[in-house]
C-alpha cells in the first residue's frame, strides 16, 4: 500500500466513527428536543401533537404525562395534560392542561373566578363558539352533546402570552374529535377562527359614560381614576368590566343563548324591565330583544358588595334594569 492509500485509509478511519457520532447527536436531537419521531397524536387521540407544540412558545418532545383521564358515565368528561420538554440548557418544560366537563351554559359570563373575565376575552362565533383570554380558552360543543346535565364545554390552560389563535385551532380541533368520539358530532365540523379581536386595554372612566353605554348608571360611589375594559364589538358578545364594581355582559350568539336555555336550573325569572324573562336568577337572564333571544347578565365586585345599602349606591334590582334598558337601545331592542 503507498503512502496515499495510507493516508486514505486512515482518513476513512477518522471520518466514518464522526459521521456515525454526527447522525447520532441529530438523532438524539431530534429524538429529545422534537417531536419528529413522535407521536401524532396523545390524549386518546384527542389531541394533535403538532397542533399543541404550536401553542408551545419553544420546542420540544410532546407528550401526555398519564394519559387521558376520563370520568365514568360520560364520555365528555375528561382531563389531560400535554407537555412540551426538552433537554437543551435553558429551556424548562411547558404545559397545556385540556379537559372537558358540562357546565351551566353561562359559564364564562359568571366570576367564578376559573374563566377569563369576559372583559378581557376575545370571543368567536364563526364555525364554533368560544372564546380565548391570556393562557386560558374555551370552545363549546354542539347542542347535539348536551344532555339533562347540561352542555358541554371543552377548556384549556396554556402558557401565559400563548398565541390565542392557535390556542382557539387546538381546543376546536380537540373539541371536534371529543364530539365524534362521543358520537355526537354535529352536521357541519367545528372550524376555528382564522383570527380574534383584540382584547381591549382598560381605561379611565370619563365624561360621565359608563361602558360606552349612554344612560347607564354607575355602580356605586366612583372614585378617582376608577378603570373600565370595554369590548368595542356589541355582537354577538359584548362585555364591559368596571374594575372592582361591576361586570357587565350581552351576548346574542345562538349557540350560547341554546346552551344557557337548555341548562338545569334555567327558569322563569321577574321582568327585567319591562321585559319577560327567564334564567337562573334575577341577574343572569334570557329576554326578547327585538325577537332576538338575547341574555343579559351583571356580575357584582368587591367595591360594590362594600358599599351596597349605604346612601347614594344604587340597588341591585335597579341597576340590573338600568343596564338592560341602556344595552337594549344600543341593540336596536
Amino acid at each position: 500500500m503507498n503512502h496515499v492509500s495510507k493516508l486514505a485509509a486512515v482518513g476513512r478511519k477518522v471520518v466514518v466513527p464522526l459521521l456515525a457520532l454526527a447522525v447520532l447527536a441529530v438523532g438524539a436531537h431530534l429524538w429529545l428536543n422534537t417531536n419528529v419521531f413522535g407521536r401524532d397524536e396523545v390524549c386518546g387521540g384527542l389531541v394533535s401533537t403538532d397542533s399543541a407544540a404550536a401553542v408551545f412558545s419553544s420546542s420540544g418532545r410532546v407528550s401526555d404525562d398519564n394519559g387521558l383521564d376520563e370520568r365514568s358515565g360520560d364520555r365528555l368528561a375528561f382531563t389531560c395534560t400535554v407537555t412540551a420538554s426538552s433537554v437543551l440548557p435553558g429551556t424548562d418544560d411547558e404545559r397545556i392542561r385540556i379537559s372537558a366537563s358540562r357546565e351551566r351554559g353561562d359559564f364564562p359570563f359568571t366570576d367564578n373566578g376559573r374563566f377569563p373575565n369576559p372583559a378581557t376575552a376575545s370571543f368567536f362565533s364563526d364555525g364554533a363558539t368560544g372564546g380565548v383570554g391570556d393562557g386560558h380558552g374555551w370552545v363549546l360543543l354542539p347542542s347535539t352533546c348536551t344532555t339533562g346535565a347540561g352542555p358541554a364545554v371543552v377548556e384549556g390552560y396554556a402558557p401565559r402570552g400563548s398565541d390565542p389563535v392557535r390556542l382557539a385551532r387546538l381546543l376546536t380541533d380537540v373539541a371536534g374529535k371529543a364530539a365524534e368520539r362521543a358520537g355526537c358530532r354535529a352536521k357541519e365540523p367545528l372550524r376555528a377562527p382564522s383570527a380574534l379581536s383584540r382584547t381591549p386595554v382598560p381605561r379611565p372612566i370619563e365624561g360621565g359614560t359608563v361602558c360606552g353605554l349612554t344612560g347607564l348608571t354607575f355602580p356605586g360611589a366612583p372614585r378617582p381614576g376608577t378603570m373600565e375594559s370595554v369590548q368595542d364589538r356589541v355582537r354577538p358578545t359584548w362585555a364591559c368590566r368596571i374594575e372592582g364594581y361591576a361586570t357587565y355582559t350581552v351576548t346574542q350568539d345562538p349557540q350560547m343563548v341554546e346552551a344557557i336555555r337548555s341548562s338545569p336550573g334555567f327558569e322563569e325569572q321577574p321582568p327585567a324591565g319591562d321585559r319577560r324573562a327567564s334564567g337562573f336568577d334575577p341577574w343572569h337572564v334570557v329576554a326578547d330583544c327585538a325577537g332576538a333571544s338575547t341574555y343579559f347578565s351583571l356580575e357584582f365586585g368587591p367595591r360594590y358588595d362594600d358599599a351596597a345599602g349605604t346612601p347614594g349606591t344604587p340597588r341591585r334590582q335597579d341597576l340590573f334594569r338600568n343596564f338592560v334598558e341602556s344595552a337594549g337601545k344600543r341593540l336596536g331592542c
